[in-house]
């Protein structure tokens, strides 16, 4: 497959500006050499050896995002270093995990333009069967900021919005002002959003975002190897799906066209994470 790579060159560099200056030096030195490479990368005339290049700057990126490097085992917990990390993934002609960096850039912040913008190219280069999610709405950004809470945290503003909803409606009863009655009910659908979530994630559910970062998985109909397939083609890498159950080996992920299938956990990364632990069979950082 061949990628537009100049699309997504061109904004690289800008990416490196918001990079955090309290790096230590150990980073510094993989950060310098990851961008070393993607340098060297983007001036090979030799496809094969461009392609080499790409994927070692990946991987550099993918040590600085999980703390794997040397001296430090820190997380950079970056959105412009995931675009970075993307941009090199999209050189390296590795759609998933390009897909899956823009992302987490995106979970990181909801609002990055350059993750948004080349998260939409590489949309583009998954085949038209593959379903994806719709474009980012209030909505959309409202969860993507919830999902960045923790469990106490949601509990705490969900109380919050509550008295804020109640003490409207009690100021319209006393005061008789119709006004404090319709204004109590946007912290009240607030409310009944973020208590939707607390449910959720109290009660277990998964349905967390993830990625097949895979060549190629076969979506079968149940948590079995010998299982038929579920899709007429296997899911190519970069399609974006939704974990709503683990089983052993096995994740039932649902598609954003609605349907569910089961794929191997080693198949998928779930967006929350930081790296290669975010595989659905391992646990995820949050």
């Amino acid at each position: 497959m061949t990628h537009r790579i100049p699309v997504v060159c061109g904004i690289f560099l800008l990416g490196l500006l918001g990079l955090p200056r309290s790096l230590t030096a150990s980073a510094e030195r993989v950060l310098a050499e990851a961008v070393q490479e993607y340098r060297a990368a983007l001036d090979s005339p030799d496809r094969d050896q461009r392609l080499e290049r790409f994927r070692r700057a990946e991987l550099l990126f993918a040590q600085l995002a999980s703390g794997g490097q040397g001296g430090s085992a820190k997380p950079v917990r970056n959105a412009d270093l995931y675009v970075n990390l993307g941009n090199a993934a999209m050189g390296a002609e590795r759609l998933g995990p390009a897909i899956l960096a823009y992302r987490r850039a995106l979970w990181l912040d909801p609002n990055h333009h350059r993750a948004e913008q080349n998260l939409e190219h590489a949309r583009t280069l998954l085949p038209d069967w593959v379903p994806r999610p719709e474009r980012g709405g209030l909505l959309t950004t409202f969860f993507a900021w919830v999902d960045r809470l923790s469990l106490r945290e949601l509990q705490t503003l969900a109380a919050l919005t509550f008295f804020v909803a109640v003490a409207l409606v009690a100021g319209a009863i006393r005061w008789r002002q119709p006004i404090f009655r319709n204004l109590a009910v946007i912290p009240g659908i607030v409310w009944l959003l973020l208590l939707g979530v607390v449910l959720s994630r109290a009660l277990g559910s998964a349905d967390d975002a993830a990625v097949v970062t895979v060549s190629e998985a076969i979506a079968r109909s149940a948590d079995s190897a010998g299982a038929p397939a579920r899709l007429p083609q296997p899911l190519p890498s970069g399609t974006e799906v939704r974990v709503v159950e683990t089983r052993d080996d096995w994740a039932r992920v649902r598609l954003y066209d609605g349907r569910d299938a089961w794929l191997p956990r080693s198949a998928v990364e779930l967006v929350t994470g930081t790296g290669p632990d975010s595989r659905t069979g391992t646990a995820a950082a949050s």
